[in-house]
């Protein structure tokens, strides 16, 4: 093992060079990049890489950089990922994800691999070994930043075919609904009623008799509220303290129950003078609107879960309640999906179809019974009918 190795970034007026040194010997290595922030940043990341493998006294040169006369797809994995990030239009969120699954799981691992040399193999050993730490869902979105990086490599010709094409994505199980049952939904609402401020018991009223997303909740406006048809209109949402449109990148107007119209109307002496850009429901310790959706649940939705013996489930099963109460109650399923905004009816019956079996009380096998009465069969004897 090598000395805690030391370097500098020096940006210069068209490109920027590293100074580092390595077995007593000063080097610069100078980088065909312009001394923009971002790049600046890259180099920045790089050098600590460097530095890291002569620490480690694994430092080889052509592991990090071009050798003379080699073609410009000898880059390394970790420095093409830096400048694919800075390509990125995506949400404040997802870049989040993307840039954390960069920076925590594949430079580390990948990094020092030249683009052309990295192997289908190599990426099987991160997630071979990923695996064991993480659930198959987190690896799987890992995967997809890399998956990213690799065809964006492919798309600037860089490397002819992605090592990552044929990896395959691990299976796992996926959540189901874990809803309330009516009379659980009653009991959290009297609870929160009866000892919680007014702006808790709203917020969770609220919740369960529209079946919006937390995120969705926790922006919505008193500008959005339409009194005369009832109804509120759900455009944005807010991830990592930052708002956004909806999940799925719609808008859509949710009928509001008088129940839901009640919990807006305990709310309009506490914020409705503050504009109609001003959010609904507020933090009662500060005043200000909820940043997130997790004070709530921590504070007040789940020590009243203890408090009154209900087995504990996120507060995101507001949603789930709202839909398996409308199926159980007959509801239309096309009704239901737009209130929630999906698309179409398929993610309903995916996700909730155990709900709505229940909720036809046996009808639908009664209609499939009368079908098959075996008076109404050439091939059935009636004499064993009769018997």
């Amino acid at each position: 093992m090598g000395r805690r190795a030391t370097g500098t970034v020096e940006p210069r007026q068209n490109c920027i060079r590293l100074k580092f040194t390595h077995h007593g010997e000063r080097l610069v290595e100078t980088l065909d990049l312009k001394p923009t922030p971002a790049n600046i940043k890259a180099a920045g990341t790089l050098l600590a890489r460097i530095q890291a493998a002569i620490t480690a006294g694994v430092y080889r040169r052509e592991d990090f950089f071009e050798t003379p006369g080699a073609p410009a797809a000898e880059l390394t994995f970790g420095v093409y990922a830096e400048q694919w990030l800075e390509t990125l239009t995506v949400d404040f969120g997802t870049f989040k994800h993307y840039k954390g699954a960069i920076n925590n799981v594949w430079t580390p691992a990948l990094g020092a691999k030249v683009l052309t040399r990295l192997l289908p193999s190599d990426i099987k050993k991160v997630v071979a070994a990923r695996v064991q730490e993480v659930s198959g869902k987190t690896v799987n979105n890992d995967l997809i930043p890399l998956r990213g990086v690799l065809d964006s490599a492919v798309d600037d010709g860089l490397i002819p075919a992605s090592p990552a094409v044929r990896i395959k994505n691990q299976k796992h199980q996926k959540p189901v609904p874990d809803p309330f049952t009516v009379e659980e939904m009653e009991a959290i609402l009297a609870a929160l009623k009866e000892r919680e401020p007014v702006e808790v018991w709203a917020y969770f009223e609220f919740a369960f008799c529209t079946g919006l997303r937390p995120s969705e909740l926790i922006v919505v406006k008193w500008g959005k509220v339409d009194w005369g048809r009832s109804q509120i209109r759900i455009d944005a949402a807010r991830t990592y303290s930052r708002e956004k449109g909806t999940k799925t990148s719609t808008i859509r107007d949710v009928d509001l129950t008088p129940r839901a119209v009640a919990a807006l109307v305990a709310m309009k002496p506490i914020s409705f003078m503050k504009g109609v850009d001003g959010p609904i429901f507020r933090n009662p310790a500060t005043g200000q609107p909820w940043a997130t959706d997790e004070y709530q649940r921590t504070t007040y939705f789940t020590p009243t879960l203890k408090r009154l013996g209900i087995r504990h489930r996120g507060a995101v099963q507001t949603r789930h309640t709202y839909a398996t109460t409308a199926l159980m109650g007959g509801v239309n399923p096309a009704y239901i999906a737009r209130q929630m905004g999906h698309a179409t009816t398929a993610m309903l019956f995916n996700v909730y179809s155990k709900w709505i079996d229940s909720a036809d009380g046996g009808r639908e096998a009664a209609k499939m019974a009368a079908l098959h009465q075996p008076e109404k069969s050439p091939n059935c004897p009636q004499k064993a009918v009769n018997d």
